[in-house]
C-alpha cells in the first residue's frame, strides 16, 4: 500500500512539474510573440515615414518644376544634382518632424490590418 501511495505522490509531482514547464513555455512563446509584434510595429513606423519622405521628395521636385529657370545659375547638371539631394534631405527632415500626417495615417491603417489578421489567426 505504501508503494502505491509513494507512486501516486511521485506521479503527481511529475505532473505538476510538467504543468509548470508547459506554463513557462507558454509565457516564453507570448514574450516572443510580443517581441515580434513590437519589432513589426517599429519596422512599420520606419517604412511609413520613409514612404512619406519619398512622397514629399516627389512633391518638392514637381513643385520645383513650376518655378521658372534662374538666369543667374542657368540649367546645369550640377544644379539638378544639388536640388535632388536638397529635396531628399528636406523631405526626410519633414517626415521626421511629423510631415503632412501621411505616415501616421498609413501606420494606423496598416497596424489595424495586422491586428485584424492576428485576431483572425488566433480564432
Amino acid at each position: 500500500m505504501d508503494f502505491l501511495f509513494n507512486s501516486e505522490i511521485i506521479a503527481r509531482k511529475e505532473m505538476l512539474n510538467l504543468a509548470n514547464t508547459v506554463q513557462q513555455a507558454e509565457i516564453q512563446a507570448k514574450k516572443v510573440e510580443n517581441k515580434n509584434k513590437t519589432e513589426y510595429l517599429k519596422q512599420l513606423e520606419s517604412v511609413t515615414k520613409e514612404f512619406e519622405s519619398i512622397f514629399l521628395s516627389y512633391l518638392l521636385k514637381q513643385m520645383r518644376k513650376t518655378i521658372p529657370e534662374d538666369p543667374l545659375f542657368g540649367n546645369s547638371i550640377a544644379k539638378d544634382i544639388f536640388y535632388d539631394f536638397y529635396d531628399n534631405a528636406i523631405s526626410r527632415e519633414f517626415s521626421k518632424a511629423g510631415g503632412i500626417g501621411l505616415a501616421a495615417i498609413l501606420y494606423n491603417q496598416l497596424a489595424k490590418l495586422e491586428e485584424a489578421k492576428n485576431n483572425e489567426i488566433n480564432k
